[in-house]
């Protein structure tokens, strides 16, 4: 069944509080979204719950910026404050973690564990050359690191991989689990703090959240993804004064990032 439209003219008719300005704000967030059919604009029956709600709110007097920023921040769910666009495994999502120089690594190991650094070294090396890669199934990339810490609990990056592969399968628990330890191995582990702060984010604790993407954030300054992640784990709190500075930060770290123009939007 087709799902019937409603065109933009009508919208207009039965919304007058709605500018032009207004409905390309509330697309550009995909908040609605709109489709051209025969050359006009047509918008769903669910965009008109969603549009009658700001136009309430327009005739309250609320600025367009702060109910754009109360209805993302109603949008629970995988990154749902851009409606779960930003991909997992790209850009500020979890990623694979390799394997520094031996020297910079600690070789220190858990009590009793006996180990096996060159045999974890080639399991390690192993899994992280088919993690991602079309053709390889996850279970063996997961059973390759799982074999490097059989012989090396200590190797803080096998932990931070094993733990993203569940965090793609949307294994919360397991995934943070596994960066918990490697945080007690390796306290200053920029991955493992910022991915589990994905994992707080996801699960909705947007406190511990902060507390996770503010440390990784600490740890590297340069970095416009945690940078952006604390600004909308603090947007996701209602905490607006505390995520402008951050929505002004990301702008330096990346003029051209995939988020600027929101960054722009609600750093003013």
């Amino acid at each position: 069944m087709t799902d019937a439209r409603v065109p933009a003219r009508v919208v207009r008719t039965r919304f007058p509080a709605l500018r032009d300005d207004h409905l390309r704000s509330l697309a550009q967030w995909r908040l609605v979204q709109p489709i051209r059919d025969q050359g006009e604009t047509m918008y769903s029956f669910a965009d008109l719950a969603t549009l009658r709600e700001v136009h309430d709110a327009l005739g309250l007097g609320t600025p367009l910026k702060a109910i754009v920023r109360q209805q993302l921040a109603a949008r629970q769910g995988q990154l749902t404050l851009f409606d779960g666009t930003a991909p997992r495994d790209e850009g500020g999502r979890a990623r694979v973690v390799t394997l520094a120089p031996r020297p910079a690594r600690s070789t220190e190991a858990l009590a009793g564990s006996p180990v096996d650094t060159s045999r974890a070294e080639e399991a390690f090396e192993r899994a992280t050359a088919i993690d991602g890669l079309p053709g390889h199934s996850r279970g063996a990339v997961m059973q390759a690191y799982r074999e490097a810490l059989a012989f090396d609990p200590a190797l803080v990056p096998a932990l931070i991989n094993l733990g993203n592969l569940h965090y793609a399968d949307g294994h919360l628990p397991e995934a943070a689990a596994l960066y918990e330890q490697a945080l007690t191995l390796a306290p200053d582990a920029f991955e493992a703090w910022f991915n589990l702060g994905h994992t707080h984010h996801d699960a909705g604790r947007f406190a511990e959240a902060v507390r996770c993407y503010a440390r990784a954030f600490e740890l590297g300054p340069e970095s416009a993804d945690a940078c952006f992640y604390l600004a909308v784990a603090y947007e996701k709190l209602g905490r607006s004064q505390d995520a402008r500075p951050l929505w002004q930060q990301y702008q330096q770290l990346a003029p051209d990032g995939e988020w600027i123009a929101l960054a722009r939007e609600f750093g003013e």
